[in-house]
């Protein structure tokens, strides 16, 4: 047996806007442990554990998910849910690392991936406040203007459509910059909305959720697993996919990994001359820079902007960080989109994230661990890699293998 519970994090501090009108109850529920068997268990019930439930569920599997706490109320609700299918690194870099064709195909994944999302919140008809839209990347300290223009043409080669912004474009659409690129097929969400959505589908196709509950224990053989947890319940299962963050047991291979503490803010809603309605100002916006800064407006008109990342800290470390963070976004921010200055922030919250060092998720099979798999979707654009993953992992549990599952396998080169 394995020990899955290796202590739990406290993966966000302070209360985010998605939390707002939540209708979260105010203490765990009782309830019995149950004997279960299953075709798939899944650790986590979040974002990811939720595309994933949706996906099997979908293709007639019996789904479990465990969960230590209740549903999407871990990272999922300290998501800024910007939808990108650009990853943290340029395009620039990625090609650099794994070549012309191997970048050229991260990047078409992560673009067929974004639609994806919007067209199953349609079908589904979760209300999610989803909407599509370019993404604004602004030059800075990684890429400056000239960076960008070849990460321009490295993205027309591609034959993904790019356009360059000078300084005075900037300026006539609100923003500093010496440069920036525009490109199509980013999008937005409620992030907690979304993931209890999928879950809810899930759920009426018959998905079982096992919270509050600790995964503390597994064995796996070749014909299955079995999960135990500390209240007691017991899970057969056909395969088990952890999708539990942050949160990752030591047996998970990870040197590639490392967690990062980050800070987001939400405003008031501000008018709409404020965050004018043409493109690229309603565009998600992020810089090539290190630690970069991201903001974007909510379907209410609230301005989200986060960043100041750096080393992971402890809860309260980075709770008492917040005020000093916020300023400095807020600095950030309306250095950057100066008809934001004075604007005050309503909600502020601090979170963990993951980053790899090649930038991609991490999922795919556990290496020597026969019917075990693993999700974890890391960066700027994690949603985007957790409906990725549910395409991976899918192919997986129907005996065969996703054409691109070499790109983000664990133990990938």
């Amino acid at each position: 047996m394995d020990r899955l519970d290796d202590g739990a994090l406290k993966l966000r501090t302070g209360r985010s806007v998605w939390q707002a009108g939540s209708d979260e109850p105010s203490g765990d529920r009782v309830r019995e442990p149950q004997a279960l068997t299953t075709d798939v268990v899944i650790i986590g019930a979040g974002v990811t554990g939720a595309f994933l439930a949706e996906r099997f569920t979908r293709m007639g599997r019996r789904v479990v998910l465990i969960d230590r706490r209740r549903p999407v109320t871990g990272s999922t609700a300290a998501s800024t849910a910007l939808l990108l299918w650009e990853l943290d690194a340029p395009l620039l870099e990625i090609e650099g690392r794994l070549g012309f064709e191997a970048a050229k195909t991260i990047a078409s994944v992560c673009r067929r991936a974004v639609p994806g999302i919007g067209g199953l919140v349609n079908e589904l008809g979760i209300d999610a406040d989803f909407a599509l839209r370019p993404s604004l990347y602004l030059a800075g300290d990684r890429l400056d203007a000239h960076d960008l223009r070849e990460e321009q043409r490295l993205r027309e080669a591609m034959e993904i459509e790019t356009r360059f912004l000078g300084e005075g474009e900037l300026a006539q659409r609100g923003f500093v910059g010496e440069g920036a690129l525009v490109s199509p097929g980013a999008a937005e969400a409620d992030p907690v909305k979304l993931a209890r959505g999928l879950l809810a589908a899930a759920v009426q196709r018959g998905a079982i959720i096992l919270s509050p509950a600790t995964a503390s224990v597994y064995h796996a053989g070749l014909e299955g697993v079995s999960v135990e947890t500390r209240e007691g319940d017991s899970v057969r299962a056909g395969a088990m996919v952890l999708a539990n963050g942050y949160e990752m047991p030591d047996f998970v291979p990870a040197a590639r990994h490392e967690l990062v503490s980050t800070w987001v803010l939400a405003t008031a809603p501000v008018a709409a001359s404020v965050w004018p309605g043409d493109a690229p100002s309603d565009a998600v916006v992020w810089e090539a820079a290190d630690p970069y800064l991201y903001m974007r407006a909510t379907a209410d008109r609230r301005i989200i902007a986060g960043g100041e990342d750096g080393e992971f800290e402890e809860a309260d470390v980075r709770e008492a960080k917040t005020e000093e963070k916020v300023r400095a976004i807020l600095a950030k921010l309306a250095g950057r989109c100066p008809a934001l200055e004075g604007v005050r922030p309503e909600y502020a919250w601090s979170g963990v994230f993951g980053a790899t060092e090649d930038s991609l998720p991490m999922i795919g099979r556990l290496p020597g661990r026969p019917c075990s798999f693993a999700a974890f979707g890391y960066g700027g654009n994690g949603i985007t890699f957790s409906a990725i993953a549910a395409d991976v992992l899918a192919a997986e549990l129907e005996g065969g293998s996703h054409p691109d599952a070499g790109l983000f396998a664990l133990d990938r080169d």
